[in-house]
């Protein structure tokens, strides 16, 4: 007789099988997963960059590429051949985790020199490729944290710097295998990327590019970033005109130096852009902002515009005129922000503490571009009683303080000059800056 109620089944020895779980993988797995596709993305970008580099020497003519021939011939690759395609790539994947590629040579190579060299590192961020590297570590982290959520900010720190680790050792052993060794009559010869510093770089960007998106996936709010909060009002919008104005800056100046390079310097050096210019770009940001570039013992920039003064007057007065130019576009920006409706920085009684945020925050950013856009290199040499040495090239170490100054003088602008001007301010634009839906 068929049960009524419905509370059992028509046959009672009949059971229904429990639904199988959904399959999930291992959440180091899919730690390990974000470092793998990390890297495998930034060699792939890596290797795109190499293929327009030697399609660059090829438009600029035989001369420029066989001249590259030559110079790397001793190490066993051809810039043509298809082990520059194949292991190159692999140092510019390493150079932008934090790599010093070593070049080290056997003293008999120089042994009738007053100063056998054994070893020559030199350390440079390719920063395309690294922000390639960074933002796939935040993304696949985002990825990571929505397939199986983490219970707490310490289990995505242990999670997260397992994927740094991942990282260090995927792209240490990596870089191993694609060192060029040449042995020859006279000595030895081995270049590597596999450096401490590229343990290092591949540990701290992984961590902290992961965490940073799984972070952002949970939803939960960064403790000690609403503490500075209340130092800083506005920080978070300091942060978006800061970035911006950076972005505008480097997009003319970089964009000037790629047409000079081009005319100039012809299709090879126009080609590989990729590598130097985002460097290039943010040495002329430090430039246009009244900060030297500084050469420290490397003896490589007597042909580069260290300041404004090596620049002639039209330069001069244009890559003055546009730091003026966009100072005066933050400021009104800023002044936006301030005097929004929903005023993320009360307008009516400012405290005083809300005049350090943007000098704050410009001063970080200064700060940023000399240590991201430094070149760093140094040499160790046997015999003679000669030790190691070490040079740097890149914006001077107090950059810092002169965009703090910036950063101050775009506030003043804020609260004296950009209110008479904010009413010409495109409704758009102003909603991209307050955060408010265009009227």
């Amino acid at each position: 007789m068929h049960n009524q109620d419905g509370g059992m089944p028509e046959n009672p020895d009949t059971l229904v099988p429990p639904a199988r779980p959904a399959h999930r993988n291992p959440r180091w797995w899919l730690a390990a997963q974000s470092a793998l596709f990390a890297y495998g993305l930034t060699l792939g970008a890596a290797l795109v960059m190499m293929a327009l580099l030697v399609l660059g020497f090829f438009l600029g003519g035989a001369g420029a590429l066989n001249g590259m021939n030559d110079s790397a011939s001793s190490m066993g690759a051809r810039l043509d051949g298809p082990s520059a395609l194949l292991i190159y790539p692999f140092f510019l994947a390493a150079m932008a985790l934090g790599s010093t590629t070593v070049l080290t040579v056997s003293p008999a190579v120089f042994s009738d020199a007053a100063l056998p060299l054994t070893s020559v590192w030199i350390g440079v961020l390719p920063l395309l490729l690294t922000v390639v590297a960074a933002g796939a570590l935040w993304h696949l982290g985002r990825r990571a944290e929505r397939k199986s959520a983490l219970e707490s900010d310490g289990l995505r720190w242990l999670y997260s710097g397992g994927t740094g680790l991942v990282l260090a050792v995927v792209s240490v052993l990596l870089s191993l295998a694609s060192s060029l060794r040449s042995d020859t009559e006279a000595g030895a010869v081995f270049l590597t990327a596999a450096s401490p510093s590229l343990v290092a770089g591949s540990i701290l960007l992984g961590t902290v590019a992961s965490w940073a998106g799984r972070k952002k996936e949970s939803g939960t709010a960064l403790q000690w970033f609403g503490r500075v909060e209340r130092i800083l009002p506005g920080l978070r919008a300091a942060l978006r005109i800061a970035g911006c104005h950076y972005l505008a800056y480097t997009a003319v100046a970089g964009t000037a130096l790629l047409v000079t390079a081009l005319v100039r310097g012809g299709a090879a050096i126009a080609f590989a852009s990729p590598l130097w210019l985002p460097t290039a770009s943010a040495w002329a940001y430090a430039v246009g902002h009244l900060s030297p570039v500084t050469d420290q013992g490397l003896m490589l920039s007597w042909q580069l515009p260290a300041s404004v003064a090596d620049l002639s007057g039209w330069g001069s007065a244009l890559i003055g005129g546009l730091g003026l130019l966009l100072a005066a576009a933050a400021s009104v920006a800023w002044s936006l922000i301030r005097n929004q409706d929903s005023q993320a920085v009360p307008a009516p009684s400012l405290p005083k503490a809300s005049w350090l945020t943007l000098p704050v925050v410009f001063g970080l950013a200064g700060a940023a571009v000399s240590v991201l856009s430094l070149i760093a290199a140094g040499e160790g040499a046997t015999g003679g009683g000669i030790g190691p040495g070490i040079g740097t090239l890149g914006p001077a170490w107090w950059t810092f303080l002169v965009m703090a100054v910036w950063g101050a003088a775009i506030e003043l602008g804020a609260r004296t000059l950009a209110p008479h001007v904010v009413h010409l301010v495109p409704a758009r634009v102003g909603a991209f800056f307050t955060g408010n839906a265009p009227k």
